[in-house]
Parts: structure tokens; C-alpha cells; sequence
């Protein structure tokens, strides 16, 4: 089930809306996991207990971490015995909770890594390959989930919670059970206990939602099938403006596809009452890589930084070591994305960039706003490139077809640039920009509450309208895909 089908927006949250605000508040938590369950059972029946294991598996090693620190505390137990005990615990449950994604997202391309590579090096031996592997609906997500709240519960930022509704609840929650953002339980905890619903909270909701759908449906689907006609065409016949057409229609549809989700899944959550955290924060008007990835995902950056990046090192232990955490954080961010040696090589291209800015290129471009903001734009947009092709021969291809400005076919680009087309770009690179400061700005110069009422009101008209023409769209058009869903 996804947020832009009929069944979710008229039966299943009506549904759930209803019910959560007529029952007492101690059963909210118990029929939001109840509802989240059955949420994923409707797309994904077989892996649900799949799911459940792993939660299990990381709330019992959590209430071990912390019966040992308690018993620490007490002198019950040796110091560094029960150090050694937490760290047993901690690979055994990281080495399942990674072996199990790795088997079921990982497997086909490690078989095909392994034989490519004897091939190579003249060994006679090749690994043959298994039936076809389902991969579980957003097990990418659910994973890092339980991680970090382990994680967290290991190095004692937080006490393990021992109420395992909360809990299993927490990972479970349908806003961002399936394609994120990844929301982490040391964020949220209090809030299971103790949620406040306001009538300007729940409106806000409704207005992120909206808007969230709107640039799902209205902008990423409509260039989505521009860029995925080009991208379905052999390089050699996409000329230089078609080339550059399906680019930049990809490099729209992913953030307003992946964004629109983050902003859906942001108002869904605050209208039972939680509030998570930004996922995206413009990262089009970047103007250095670094900057974009400070921009992008954020809850993922934010993710790999903390648990991944630090514990290597981060940028403490000189200049190549550095420089060695950087690209193995980078290569686990294009793992992550996808089992395909592109995503892989999108991973790095980003790290080696952020090594460039890092040894002299951010000096050289501080103070040069335009140029910096193209040289970042451009290796998104190459880095898209790279992350849509099914191989690296051809992305290659295709970036050689975008320096060919000699070779021209007009015809072919105005197929793919329908008016639809056209206004979704406009439209996508507008509202690529940061308009939200100089909005708020603007209201909050408001000097009386009338004209701070108008605005407000006209915000909530907006979103309606544009709800209304994302229901007509979504009625008229089955092409409806989730970018992120694969991941």
C-alpha cells in the first residue's frame, strides 16, 4: 500500500484517523502497531514475521546492554567481563540484522561480484546462483532503523525501553515503515508516552501531506515517464538536447519523488501526534557537494556519519585516513541504495568530489556563488546519470552523448517534452528553490493578526486544491511508482 492510492487516502487512514481519536489514549499505541502491521501485511504477507524477528532480536540484546551496565553499577559483575559480553552481543546482532539484508538484497550480486572476479583472474571455479530472492518491503529502512536504537542503547546515550509495544510500534509506525525517513527511537521515545494533538498541529499536518502528495504526483510522476522513455532508449540514438531532457527530468523526479514521500510521511506522523525530524532541506540550491549531502537525505547522512563515519575515525586520524573514511562511507551509502555496481560507483563519485572540495576546491570556489552553484549542479546532475543507468557502459555512454552538441535531433526531444512535461520542470525548479524563508519572513512581518490569518488561510486553500488535482491525476493515471521503494 502506498500514500497516493484510493485505498490508503479514503479507507485505510480515514479509517485509522477515526478510530485513534475515538478510543482512550492508553490503547493509541496498541492500535497504531495493530494498524502499521497491517499496513505492511497488505504489500508484503510473507516477510511481516521476517520483520518482527529482527525487531525482537534488537530489544532483547538492548535490555541486555543495559542489565549489564546495571550490574556494572552494582559490582556484580567484572568491568571489563561485561564490556566484552556487550560487544559479543553487539556483533552477533549486527551480523544478523546485516547477513539478513545482505541475503536478501546482496546475495545475486555478490555470486556475480565473486565469478566475474575468478573469471579474471583464470580460476575455474564459479558459484551458481539460487532461485529468484523477494526483497522484504523496506528492509533497508527498517534495518538501520533497530540498528541505531541499539546502537544508541550500547554506547549509553539512552536506556533500553522496556516496553515492547513502544518498541515494536516505534519501527513499525506505517508513515515511515516502507521508504523512510530513517527516524531514530532516542528522537521519539517521550513522545509515546506523552503526545500532545493541537488543532494547528494536525492542520499543519494535513497541509505538509498535501503538498508532500502534490509533488509526488503533480511533478515527480509526470517527468518520471519522460526520463524513463529516454533512459529505456540505447545511448547512441539520444541526442545531446534529449540527453540533457532526461537528466534533468530524472534528477527532479528522484528528489520530488523521495521528498514528496519525507513530507507525507512528516504530516502523516503529526496527525497521531509525532513529530519527526527534517529529511530534506533544499539540496538543489547547494553550492558544493558537501553541502548537498548536508541537504539530501539527511537521515541517512546524519545515520552513517554517527554510526559509521565517527567510529572509523571520522577526520581524526590524519589526512588518508581521512580520506579512507570518507570513501568507505560513501561506497556504504551507494550499497545501500542498491545491489549494482553503479550504485556502488554513485557512492564513491560523491566521496572522491567531497576529497577534491576538502584538499583545495572549497577555498577556490568561497565567494564565487554562480560558479560554485553550477559546479555542484552539474555533478548531481552526472552523478543521477550514474545512479539511473542499469550499467556503467551505459552511463558512460550516456555522458558522452551529453557533451555532443553537435548532435541534435530536435524532433525526437520535443516526443519525450510534452506540455505536462514542460510545466513539471518549470514547476520542479521553482519550488527547488528555498521560498519557505521569505514566506515566513513575510508572515511573520504580518503587524496584525488579520493579515497573518489571510496568509495562513491562503496556505491551507493552496494545499487543498493542489490535494484535489493530485486525486484527479492519481485517478486518471496508473503510472504511480515509488522511487525508494527498492531500496
Amino acid at each position: 500500500m502506498v500514500f497516493t492510492t484510493p485505498v490508503f487516502l479514503f479507507l485505510f487512514l480515514p479509517f485509522t484517523l477515526g478510530m485513534y481519536f475515538l478510543m482512550q489514549k492508553r490503547f493509541r499505541n496498541a492500535f497504531l502497531f495493530l494498524m502499521s502491521s497491517a499496513f505492511y501485511f497488505f504489500g508484503e504477507q510473507k516477510m511481516l514475521f521476517l520483520m518482527y524477528s529482527v525487531i525482537l532480536l534488537n530489544y532483547c540484546t538492548a535490555l541486555l546492554f543495559s542489565n549489564i551496565d546495571n550490574k556494572i553499577n552494582n559490582s556484580l559483575i567484572i568491568k571489563e567481563r561485561g564490556f566484552l559480553i556487550k560487544k559479543i552481543a553487539l556483533i552477533i546482532c549486527v551480523a544478523i540484522c546485516i547477513g539478513l539484508l545482505w541475503y536478501f538484497k546482496y546475495w545475486h550480486f555478490s555470486i556475480d561480484i565473486f565469478n566475474k572476479t575468478a573469471a579474471l583472474l583464470g580460476i575455474n571455479y564459479q558459484l551458481s546462483q539460487v532461485d529468484k530472492i523477494l526483497l522484504p518491503l523496506g528492509i533497508s529502512f527498517y534495518t538501520f532503523h533497530v540498528l541505531s536504537y541499539t546502537f544508541d542503547v550500547y554506547m549509553g546515550k539512552m536506556k533500553a525501553d522496556k516496553n515492547i509495544l513502544h518498541f515494536f510500534t516505534y519501527v513499525l509506525m506505517f508513515p515511515q515503515l516502507v521508504a523512510g525517513p530513517i527516524v531514530r527511537y532516542i528522537d521519539i521515545q517521550k513522545q509515546f508516552e506523552h503526545r500532545i494533538i493541537t488543532i494547528n498541529g494536525f492542520s499543519n499536518g494535513i497541509r505538509r501531506f498535501c503538498f508532500g502528495f502534490a509533488k509526488k504526483v503533480l511533478i515527480a510522476n509526470t517527468v518520471a515517464k519522460a526520463a524513463d522513455k529516454i533512459f529505456a532508449l540505447p545511448p547512441e540514438q539520444i541526442d545531446f538536447a534529449t540527453a540533457w531532457l532526461g537528466a534533468i527530468c530524472y534528477t527532479l523526479q528522484i528528489y520530488f519523488d523521495f521528498s514528496g514521500y519525507s513530507d507525507m510521511a512528516i504530516g502523516l506522523a503529526a496527525l497521531f501526534g509525532f513529530k519527526y525530524k527534517e529529511n530534506f532541506n533544499y539540496p538543489y540550491i547547494s553550492k558544493t557537494v558537501g553541502e548537498f549531502w548536508h541537504r539530501w537525505h539527511i537521515s541517512l547522512s546524519t545515520w552513517l556519519r554517527d554510526y559509521v563515519y565517527i567510529n572509523l575515525g571520522g577526520n581524526r586520524s590524519g589526512k588518508l585516513k581521512y580520506y579512507f573514511n570518507i570513501l568507505f562511507v560513501f561506497l556504504c551509502s551507494g550499497l545501500w541504495h542498491g545491489a549494482n555496481i553503479t550504485f556502488v560507483l554513485w557512492g564513491i563519485w560523491y566521496g572522491i568530489f567531497i576529497i577534491i572540495e576538502s584538499l583545495f576546491l572549497k577555498d577556490f570556489l568561497q565567494n564565487k556563488k554562480l560558479l560554485s552553484h553550477f559546479y555542484a549542479l552539474l555533478v548531481i546532475i552526472f552523478g543521477w546519470v550514474m545512479f539511473r543507468a542499469d550499467s556503467i557502459n551505459y552511463a558512460v555512454h550516456y555522458w558522452m552523448q551529453m557533451f555532443k552538441i553537435n548532435m541534435l535531433n530536435l524532433e525526437l526531444t520535443q516526443e519525450f517534452l510534452q506540455n505536462d512535461v514542460i510545466l513539471a520542470i518549470i514547476f520542479g525548479i521553482i519550488f527547488s528553490i528555498d521560498w519557505r524563508t521569505p514566506y515566513k519572513k513575510l508572515v511573520c512581518r504580518s503587524k496584525t493578526h488579520l493579515r497573518f490569518l489571510v496568509f495562513k488561510t491562503a496556505g491551507y486553500i493552496c494545499a487543498f486544491l493542489l490535494f484535489i488535482l493530485s486525486v484527479m491525476s492519481v485517478m486518471s493515471n496508473t503510472y504511480n511508482p515509488f522511487i525508494y521503494f527498492r531500496f
